[in-house]
């Protein structure tokens, strides 16, 4: 798992992409798994977006994951994702089905808990973040 914070991006695209680097530096995603999350959005819009202030972008195995792994940028600053304030991006990577149920099924349970998510707004570190994670 790697664990970000960032002050501000321009824009969502930026915050998927300092994702998707942070994970293809860790071996979990090659880099065209960045282009396969924006061609989701392209197709499906913003479903990413799960939750107040939650993004979790991700594509399929066969796009781009090497390794089952999760990125957390959190940023300081939310960002507009198509109409959407965004300030926590779980992009996840899974090498098949199943270990994506898992990551999903996890963090499902972290943003069904409010207190877990005020935790991580309003974090100043990773290790915060990590202790909830």
């Amino acid at each position: 798992m790697i664990i970000k914070i960032v002050e501000e991006v321009n824009n969502f695209k930026e915050a998927i992409k300092l994702s998707c680097d942070e994970l293809v530096k860790a071996g979990s995603a090659s880099p065209e798994y960045y282009d396969a999350i924006l061609g989701k959005i392209e197709e499906f819009g913003a479903y990413f977006c799960i939750a107040d202030h939650i993004a979790m972008p991700h594509a399929r195995p066969e796009d781009g994951a090497l390794k089952t792994d999760l990125c957390v940028v959190k940023l300081n600053k939310e960002v507009d994702f198509l109409g959407k304030p965004i300030k926590i991006f779980f992009t996840i990577t899974a090498i098949d089905s199943s270990s994506h149920i898992e990551n999903i099924k996890r963090l499902a349970e972290i943003c069904m808990n409010s207190e877990k998510i005020e935790k991580i707004l309003n974090s100043k570190n990773e290790e915060e973040i990590m202790e909830v994670m």
